[in-house]
């Protein structure tokens, strides 16, 4: 079997430098590939573009992809829901100090946010709906049906 280290030409400055004993190769600087190939993704850009620009393969691009989706931690519901309410707050403080000068802008935007916070806190059009019992909503459908035909019949 012939030794690798003796032909000079097997030996690429990679391999090189990844048979370095100075420091371990988890040290030498190596910039993660994965945030990148997501990134690329996220706007827009083709599996096989990210492959040549980042000079690898299709598959090796496809496994960044896959690890780097692997490794975000997608929060649950209730808690991006507290993120975002706290999100909110904070900027309701915020416009509530511009708002007092009569800025009207300001004042419509801080409105909106006040929404905002009430579908989160579960204050919206559809909450007093879910008090009704069925067949109060059933009671309710029935007679906007026969609303609805009602004034089909004074149109016609």
């Amino acid at each position: 079997m012939d030794d690798p280290s003796s032909n000079p030409s097997t030996l690429t400055p990679e391999i090189l430098t990844m048979a370095s004993v100075e420091e371990p190769a988890r040290k030498r600087g190596r910039i993660p590939r994965g945030p990148a190939v997501v990134a690329a993704m996220i706007s827009g850009v083709s599996l096989g573009e990210i492959a040549r620009s980042e000079k690898i393969s299709t598959k090796r691009a496809e496994k960044l992809l896959r690890d780097e989706l692997h490794k975000r931690w997608i929060a649950p519901a209730r808690d991006y829901t507290r993120l975002q309410i706290a999100r909110l707050e904070c900027i309701a403080l915020l416009l509530k100090e511009k708002a007092k000068e009569g800025h009207l802008p300001t004042i419509d935007r801080l409105l909106k946010v006040l929404d905002r916070l009430d579908r989160y806190h579960g204050f919206n059009k559809l909450a007093a709906l879910s008090t009704l019992s069925h067949e109060d909503v059933r009671a309710k459908l029935i007679a906007r049906v026969e609303q609805a035909a009602r004034a089909l019949g004074r149109s016609e």
